[in-house]
C-alpha cells in the first residue's frame, strides 16, 4: 500500500489519478470522469477517507481491494472502470472511452491494474477464432487507450476478422498495434472493399456532405474549390477490368453554388500519369464550366486511345439542380445535362470527330476516379490539374451498361437516389449470357462513417453474382496543406483484404511499421501525403497491384522489403528523402518494379543492395517496361545492387529509364522557371538487361548534361551503356565494364570536373571532361572516344595508341580546338596538332602511319584513326576536353 498527499476530499474506494498540479507532481485527486479527461490517468483507489490536503493510504498497481472497501459485492467476474463520481464500477464489455482501473473476481474484490497504456483485445471480447466479427472489440481496445499518452492495443495470435476496416484516428498519444507474432497474428477484412487498416487524423473526417438533392435515404457530397481534398473510386478493384469495356455510363446529381472558373472544374475524372514527359490521360470526364455567365457542361471520353470531347449547347443558373449523364453505348457517345424530372435528349461530339461504332474505353492501371479532381500526374496519388466546383453532388453511378432510355435515345432525369436492388444494377449481357453489366460504383451518401465514404458496387473478381452489393469504404483523401497527423506504429502482424489494401494511412509522419506482411490483398501498404520521418523494416507484400507507395516522403527509412505479385511493387511520389536496403522486388506482373517521381529541387533515393530481377516472368506474359523509372527525381543514387531483366526475352526493357533528367523548379513571377539538372549515381552495380534491350540505361522527356554517372559497375557486352545520341549522357567515373561498337568488352573510365555552373540557367559554364575508347581498323577509318561538343570553345588533347598484328607499335599526343557557335563548329587549325609521337621503328612511328585526326562528329569530338591500305591496326584511345567558361 502507498501513501500520497490529496488535493480534495476522499472516501475509501474512490479511484485515484494525478492532480496535475505543477508544484507537486505526486499530488493526487479523485478520478472522475471530468479528472481523467484532463490528461491524467489512473493510480489506484483509496484504502482510507481524508480530507483535502490530508495524507491518503491506497492500492496500486498490482495490489486487491477488499470488497467491502471497492463497494461492489458478488456478481459476474469483469473488468473494473472508473464511474462518473470516481468510485469502482463494473463493466462487461468494456465501452469506448472508459478508464480501466483493473479487474475483479465473484466477490467483488478488485486487483488493480490500470491499462490506460496497455489493452489486449481478448479483454474487449474479440476471439481471433476467423469467424467471429472482432471490429467492435478491437476498436473499443483502441479507444481504451488514454487519449493523450502513448498506448499498445495487443494481439494475441489468432486471426482477427473485422466487417469493416479498423480505424486509428488519433492525432495525440502514439499508439502501437502489437502482435505475437506476424505468421501467427492476422487481421482480415473480406466483408467489403477497404483496406483492413486505416490511419487517418479524426479532425478529417469523411468527405463533407449536405442535404441531399435528391429524394432517398443519404446526403450529398460537398465539394469547394477552396478545398482540393477527394475521393478515389480506383481504390476499390471494381474497375480493374473495364479497359476494354464496349459499353459505359457515368450519372449523377449536382448543384453548382458558385459559377464555375474557365471550362473545366471536374465532377468526376478517370485521370493520372506516371512520369512527367507522358501525356496526361483522361479515360472519361464530366465538367462545369462558367465563361458565358452560366453553369455549362461537357464531357470527355477516351475510345481506342482517342479522346472525344463532347459539350452540352444548354446552360443552368448558380444553385439549380441538374442531373448529369455521360454515356457510351457502342455507336453514339452521349452527354445528358437537365433538371430531375425533364427528359432529356442527347448532345453528341462534333461529326467530325466522332468515335467508330464498336470503340472500346481506354482505362490504363495508372489512372485513379476522382469525384471533383482531375488529376495530371503522381499516379498512383493525384496532382490536380483544376480545382474541383463548388456545391453538392448526389448519387453517383458508374456502370458499364447504358442507362434506361427510348429508341430516340432521350430518358427522364431521376428525382430519386438511384435504387440498390439487384434488378436494376444487374443486367443481363447483350451478346454473352455467361457475362453479366453491372454498376461499378454507386454512392449515396447514405453510410459514411469514420474516414469512408461508403459507396456499393456489384463487382466480384471471381465473375460470380451476389443478391446484394458489396460495401466499398473510400478513404477521404486529403489534399491540402497537413493539418494533423496519426503516427502508428505497428509490429509483428499480418493483414489481409482482397479487394483492398493492407495498410492505408495519410498524414502518417514518424510512423514505424516493423515486421508487416501483407498478404491476400490488391495493395500492400500505402502511406500517402506526409510520411516524412515514417521507418518500415521486415515488409513483406504479396499483393496485385500496389507493393509500397510513399507519398510526401522525406527521410523515410525502408529497409528489407520483398514484394510478390505486384504491377508496381515500390512506387514513391513527391520524393523528398528515401533510403532503402536490402530490398528484393520485380515479379512476373511488374510493369515497372521502382517508380520514383518527384519535382522537388532536393528529391533523393538512395538504395543500397537492392535487387530487382526479372526472374519469375519465365512462361509468363511480359509486361515489364523498366526495372527502375524516374521523373523529375533529383538524385537517384543505387550501390551495390542488381538491375536485371535478362529473363525477359521479346521486351525491349532498359534496366534504367530516366524521364526530364533537367529539373524545372518553379521562381516567383514573372521568372521562368528555374532548370536544375539532375543526376543518377550506379555504384558497383550489375546490369543485368535482356537481349531485346537496345540500351541500360534510356531517357524521356528534358535532357540535362550529363545526368548519369557510372562507377565501378558492369553490364552484358551486348549491349551499349545508353543509345547512340544519348551517348553524352552517360560518364563513366572510376571505371566500368562496358562495350564497344564492334563489340569488344573493355573497361571504361573516365572523369567530369565542373569548373563554374551557372545558377540562374541551370547549366554547367565551364568543365574538363575526359572518356576512352578502344577498336579495331581493318582498311577503313574508324572513330573512338566521343565528347560532346559543347557550346562556345574547347580545347581536346587526346593519347593515342596503335599496334599491329607483327607487333609495331607507335603512339601520338594530339590536339586540337574547336568552336561551336550557334551550332556551327568551327577547327582552330586545318589540321589536328602532333605534340609528339613515339613508336617502335627506333623511336620513330612505323612508315606510312598517319596520325590520328580530332575531329568534330554531329554533336560530338571524336578521333578518327585510320590504318594504312591493307593493313589492320588495333587502337587504344584517351580523349580529354576542357570546355572554356564564355566571356558573355
Amino acid at each position: 500500500m502507498r501513501t500520497a498527499v490529496v488535493a480534495v476530499d476522499v472516501r475509501a474506494g474512490d479511484v485515484l489519478c494525478p492532480a496535475l498540479d505543477k508544484e507537486a507532481p505526486e499530488k493526487l485527486t479523485r478520478g472522475t470522469l471530468a479528472a481523467l479527461h484532463a490528461g491524467t490517468m489512473v493510480t489506484g483507489v483509496a484504502a482510507t477517507t481524508v480530507a483535502a490536503g490530508g495524507t491518503v493510504n491506497y492500492y496500486a498497481q498490482p495490489e486487491v481491494v477488499p470488497t467491502g472497501v471497492a463497494g461492489l459485492g458478488a456478481g459476474p467476474p469483469a473488468a473494473v472502470v472508473a464511474d462518473a463520481q470516481g468510485r469502482c464500477a463494473r463493466q462487461l464489455p468494456v465501452v469506448e472511452g472508459a478508464f480501466v482501473v483493473g479487474e475483479c473476481d465473484a466477490r467483488g474484490n478488485v486487483t488493480v491494474a490500470p491499462k490506460h497504456d496497455f489493452a489486449n483485445v481478448l479483454d474487449f471480447g474479440a476471439r481471433g477464432d476467423d469467424q467471429s466479427d472482432d471490429w467492435d472489440a478491437i476498436t473499443r481496445a483502441v479507444r481504451s487507450l488514454h487519449p493523450l499518452q502513448p498506448g499498445v492495443v495487443y494481439f494475441p495470435a489468432g486471426y482477427y476478422r473485422v466487417s469493416r476496416p479498423l480505424v486509428v484516428d488519433r492525432e495525440r498519444g502514439k499508439i502501437e498495434l502489437l502482435g505475437e507474432s506476424e505468421h501467427t497474428t492476422t487481421v482480415r477484412f473480406f466483408a467489403g472493399h477497404g483496406p483492413a487498416l486505416c490511419v487517418s487524423p479524426r479532425s478529417l473526417g469523411h468527405l463533407p456532405t449536405g442535404d441531399a438533392l435528391l429524394t432517398g435515404e443519404g446526403r450529398a457530397g460537398a465539394l469547394s474549390a477552396s478545398n482540393r481534398s477527394t475521393i478515389n473510386l480506383r481504390d476499390s478493384p471494381a474497375f480493374d477490368d473495364l479497359d476494354g469495356a464496349a459499353s459505359f455510363s457515368v450519372s449523377c446529381t449536382v448543384r453548382p453554388e458558385a459559377l464555375p472558373l474557365g471550362g473545366g472544374e471536374p465532377v468526376v475524372t478517370s485521370s493520372g500519369r506516371r512520369l512527367d514527359s507522358e501525356p496526361a490521360t483522361c479515360a472519361f470526364g464530366i465538367f462545369l464550366g462558367g465563361a458565358t455567365g452560366q453553369v455549362t457542361v461537357g464531357a470527355t471520353a477516351r475510345l481506342n486511345g482517342v479522346d472525344y470531347p463532347v459539350t452540352h449547347p444548354g446552360g443552368f443558373p448558380v444553385g439549380q439542380t441538374f442531373h448529369l449523364s455521360l454515356v457510351w453505348d457502342g455507336t453514339h457517345l452521349d452527354l445528358y445535362a437537365g433538371p430531375p424530372g425533364a427528359v432529356l435528349t442527347p448532345a453528341e461530339p462534333p461529326a467530325a470527330h466522332r468515335p467508330p461504332p464498336g470503340a472500346k474505353l481506354t482505362l490504363p492501371v495508372e489512372e485513379g476516379i476522382y469525384l471533383g479532381a482531375r488529376s495530371q500526374q503522381r499516379w498512383p496519388e493525384w496532382l490536380d490539374l483544376t480545382r474541383p466546383f463548388t456545391g453538392r453532388v448526389d448519387s453517383l453511378r458508374i456502370s458499364d451498361f447504358v442507362i434506361d432510355r427510348d429508341a430516340a435515345r432521350r430518358f427522364t432525369a431521376p428525382t430519386a437516389k438511384f435504387p440498390t436492388d439487384f434488378a436494376t444494377n444487374v443486367r443481363p449481357h447483350p451478346t454473352d449470357p455467361a457475362r453479366r453489366l453491372i454498376t461499378r460504383m454507386l454512392i449515396n451518401f447514405d453510410r459514411d462513417v469514420d474516414a469512408f465514404t461508403v459507396g456499393s458496387t456489384w463487382y466480384r473478381a471471381d465473375g460470380g453474382q451476389a443478391l446484394n452489393p458489396t460495401p466499398v469504404y473510400l478513404m477521404y483523401q486529403w489534399g491540402g496543406t497537413p493539418v494533423a497527423g496519426s503516427a502508428v506504429t505497428v509490429r509483428r502482424l499480418e493483414f489481409q483484404s482482397p479487394a483492398g489494401t493492407g495498410i492505408h494511412g495519410q498524414l502518417a509522419n514518424s510512423s514505424v511499421l516493423s515486421h508487416i506482411r501483407a498478404t491476400a490483398v490488391r495493395d500492400g501498404v500505402r502511406l500517402r501525403h506526409n510520411s516524412y520521418l515514417s521507418e518500415i523494416e521486415h515488409l513483406y507484400v504479396s499483393a496485385t497491384r500496389l507493393g509500397l507507395a510513399l507519398g510526401g516522403s522525406a527521410l523515410a527509412r525502408v529497409n528489407r522489403l520483398q514484394v510478390l505479385g505486384t504491377q508496381y511493387d515500390f512506387v514513391a511520389t513527391d520524393i523528398v528523402g528515401v533510403t532503402a536496403r536490402d530490398w528484393y522486388i520485380g515479379g512476373f506482373r511488374s510493369i515497372v518494379p521502382l517508380l520514383l517521381t518527384s519535382g522537388a529541387p532536393y528529391g533523393t533515393f538512395h538504395g543500397i543492395g537492392v535487387t530487382i530481377s526479372s526472374e519469375a516472368t519465365q512462361e509468363h506474359p511480359e509486361t515489364w517496361q523498366a526495372a527502375v523509372a524516374t521523373s523529375d527525381l533529383h538524385h537517384l543514387l543505387l550501390e551495390g545492387s542488381v538491375l536485371e531483366t535478362s529473363f525477359l526475352r521479346q521486351s525491349d526493357c532498359p534496366p534504367v529509364l530516366i524521364d526530364n533528367s533537367s529539373l524545372l523548379v518553379a521562381q516567383q513571377h514573372p521568372k521562368p522557371p528555374l532548370e536544375i539538372p539532375t543526376a543518377s549515381t550506379f555504384v558497383n552495380c550489375e546490369f543485368r538487361p535482356s537481349v531485346s534491350t537496345r540500351a541500360n540505361v534510356r531517357f524521356s522527356g528534358r535532357r540535362g548534361p550529363t545526368p548519369v554517372r557510372i562507377i565501378g559497375s558492369t553490364t552484358n557486352p551486348a549491349q551499349p551503356w545508353a543509345l547512340p545520341q544519348d551517348e553524352h549522357m552517360v560518364s563513366h567515373l572510376g571505371g566500368c565494364v562496358s562495350t564497344t561498337d564492334s563489340g569488344q568488352t573493355q573497361w571504361r573510365g573516365g572523369r567530369d570536373w565542373v569548373f563554374a555552373f551557372d545558377g540562374g540557367t541551370g547549366r554547367v559554364a565551364a568543365r574538363e571532361r575526359e572518356t576512352q575508347g578502344s577498336g579495331i581498323a581493318v582498311s577503313n577509318p574508324i572513330t573512338l572516344a566521343g565528347l560532346p561538343l559543347a557550346p562556345g570553345a574547347s580545347r581536346y588533347l587526346a593519347h593515342v595508341m596503335a599496334t599491329d598484328t607483327t607487333g609495331r607499335a607507335a603512339t601520338w599526343t594530339l590536339e586540337q580546338g574547336l568552336s561551336n557557335i550557334g551550332g556551327t563548329v568551327t577547327r582552330w587549325s586545318p589540321e589536328t596538332r602532333v605534340l609528339d609521337s613515339f613508336g617502335s621503328a627506333d623511336g620513330s612511328v612505323p612508315t606510312g602511319w598517319n596520325p590520328p585526326q580530332i575531329v568534330p562528329s554531329d554533336t560530338h569530338a571524336v578521333v578518327r584513326c585510320s590504318p594504312p591500305a591493307g593493313q589492320t591496326l588495333a587502337f587504344t584511345v584517351r580523349l580529354q576536353a576542357i570546355e572554356g567558361l564564355a566571356a558573355s
